[in-house]
């Protein structure tokens, strides 16, 4: 049989494209969301990149995230700090906080010169005060933005956070979520990659989201009794996110056993014009939330 030059190249991609198909089938590719920015990897060659490698996650329970909505010129604030920092030290690894600096027309956030001269305020913080519905006044919270709050909404006084906290640890997952990270101090390049595996069947819209935090920062603060603290210590303040306020979709079908993996990169803020973003003082509150009742499903903290 004589066949053409143009049916045997036809013939031989057919052949090519069966074996790779075959081997995607054999070796599935895990989903992966987002962009990476390859000129914060030094040298800017990606085939040289390290890549993460997931081993199961065996340690699944229910972590909490404890949004302590604060001001630096709100005098019943660091009463709050307190309650909050004693739930994170009395449930390591279980309770992570995230101080944002957030209210109603920046109350208690603006700065106010000589005095309170830092800047704490997010975008992020701003964006959650005005389209999460219900909030009230500073010091107030979210613990996993569940709907048991002040007038059935997702906000809480700090005098029912321990109990809120303590009685959601005892719940069932519906998520687990691993977090790996590549630093590379010369491009203040910052790669993160997370692994969300689910345990139940989801039918709602969930995303991911990931806060950048840094651990303590020392600036003033109004006090209880109205005195200033020059050298107080915010303790994991809010300062922006890898991927914006609502983050970045998993999908709104969702069965359990599946693993969804994202990859991300951003460009930290300078170390040499603000200390407080040495990496030592840095790390990434990361959590899976349903984007129709924005609650939190799971979350982990992983430092720098």
């Amino acid at each position: 049989m004589h066949f053409s030059k143009h049916t045997l190249l036809t013939s031989l991609l057919l052949l090519f494209i069966g074996f790779y198909s075959c081997d995607r089938i054999e070796q599935p590719i895990p989903k992966k969301i987002g962009g990476l920015n390859w000129d914060l990897f030094p040298n800017g060659d990606s085939s040289n990149y390290n890549w993460p490698t997931w081993n199961p996650n065996t340690n699944v329970q229910q972590n909490v995230l404890l949004e302590d909505y604060t001001g630096h010129t709100c005098n019943n604030c660091p009463a709050a700090a307190l309650v909050a920092k004693g739930l994170e030290d009395a449930n390591p690894g279980r309770v992570f906080i995230a101080s944002i600096h957030a209210g109603t027309a920046s109350a208690f956030q603006a700065p106010e010169l000589p005095e309170f001269p830092t800047d704490f305020r997010t975008e992020e913080g701003n964006t959650y005060v005005e389209e999460i519905p219900g909030f009230f006044s500073n010091p107030i919270g979210t613990i996993n933005r569940q709907s048991n709050g002040l007038g059935n909404t997702l906000w809480y006084l700090s005098t029912t956070w321990v109990n809120e906290t303590n009685s959601t640890l005892t719940n069932t997952p519906k998520a687990g979520l691993q977090v790996q990270i590549n630093h590379y101090p010369q491009t203040r390049g910052l790669f993160v990659h997370t692994e969300s595996e689910f345990l139940s069947n989801l039918n709602e819209e969930h995303a991911i989201v990931i806060y950048l935090i840094r651990q303590t920062v020392v600036a003033p603060q109004k006090m209880g009794n109205s005195t200033v603290d020059e050298e107080y210590h915010h303790h994991n303040v809010l300062s922006g996110t890898v991927n914006g306020a609502w983050g970045t979709s998993l999908g709104s079908s969702l069965n359990s056993g599946d693993k969804i993996y994202n990859d991300f990169a951003m460009e930290l803020p300078d170390n040499n014009t603000d200390s407080t973003y040495n990496a030592d003082n840095l790390s990434l509150i990361s959590y899976i939330y349903n984007k129709n009742t924005y609650e939190v499903i799971q979350v982990v903290e992983t430092e720098l």
